[in-house]
């Protein structure tokens, strides 16, 4: 099974990832062993601009993309952009600049993790009148979404996408991360499956398969298949994704760990 990334710190020198080619090169490496056919390089936005915008981003990909083939590793690496949701990305969307994954109108994006935006609904749809899909990345991660999952079903039922990590449902960011994904896996809250790798040790790597493996136990094989595979290349090619058939988010039953 052939897996499609679309969350990953890849690039080398560009934002919290890998700083050296050598790590990047390890990262790649780790990922076609993993079974991982195609990564989208998701660097977060602000060090995007600081680095050169749009232009140094697409030649950072090629220069990588062509130090891939001269070390014989079968890896796709294609351009994408992790966006905070701001004022600053409705304008750059509004501009026609924002930069979706892999040139489509997928965006994707993240908020604070401590403090939900009050305009994260309204801004999440003037980005869907402008034509794009938002993707928000690691909801299970946000402490506001852990205690009320019901935000994020707010989302989801007016069109919003949820990418979650491959590190939470196998517990590397936390109980309260894993027990969140969890619960938003099992009331069909979830449409995409990625590593936001960042590193080749520690908890970021940029694998999937194990991950894959525990949503299969949670949600069967067929939900998995869709995350990792069917999804995330739906979103690469710019194509419509498969929704599940969602359920009322309720508060969830167990108490709140430390953090």
């Amino acid at each position: 099974m052939a897996m499609y990334d679309i969350h990953c710190h890849i690039l080398p020198g560009i934002d919290d990832g890998p700083e050296k080619l050598e790590e990047s090169l390890a990262m790649a490496r780790m990922a076609v062993a993993d079974g991982t056919d195609t990564v989208v390089a998701t660097p977060h936005a602000a060090r995007v601009v600081e680095k050169g915008g749009k232009v140094a981003l697409e030649q950072r990909i090629l220069a990588f993309s062509q130090e891939l083939h001269s070390q014989a590793i079968d890896l796709r690496v294609l351009m994408g952009v992790e966006y905070l949701l701001s004022m600053e990305l409705l304008q750059e969307a509004q501009k026609g600049a924002a930069i979706g994954l892999n040139g489509s109108k997928y965006l994707l994006m993240e908020i604070d993790f401590l403090q939900y935006p009050v305009y994260a609904y309204d801004a999440m749809f003037q980005l869907q009148l402008l034509g794009f899909v938002p993707i928000l990345a690691h909801p299970e991660r946000q402490a506001n979404i852990q205690e009320r999952p019901e935000l994020l079903a707010e989302l989801v039922a007016r069109g919003v996408l949820s990418q979650v990590t491959g590190g939470s449902v196998l517990g590397y960011f936390g109980k309260e991360a894993q027990r969140s994904v969890e619960h938003l896996l099992r009331n069909n809250l979830v449409h995409l499956l990625a590593s936001d790798g960042h590193t080749s040790s520690q908890n970021r790597p940029p694998v999937m398969s194990e991950a894959v493996a525990a949503v299969e136990r949670l949600v069967g094989e067929d939900a998995a298949h869709c995350m990792a595979v069917a999804n995330p290349s739906a979103v690469i090619g710019g194509t419509p994704v498969t929704l599940p058939k969602s359920r009322p988010a309720r508060r969830r039953l167990f108490p709140r760990l430390g953090r």
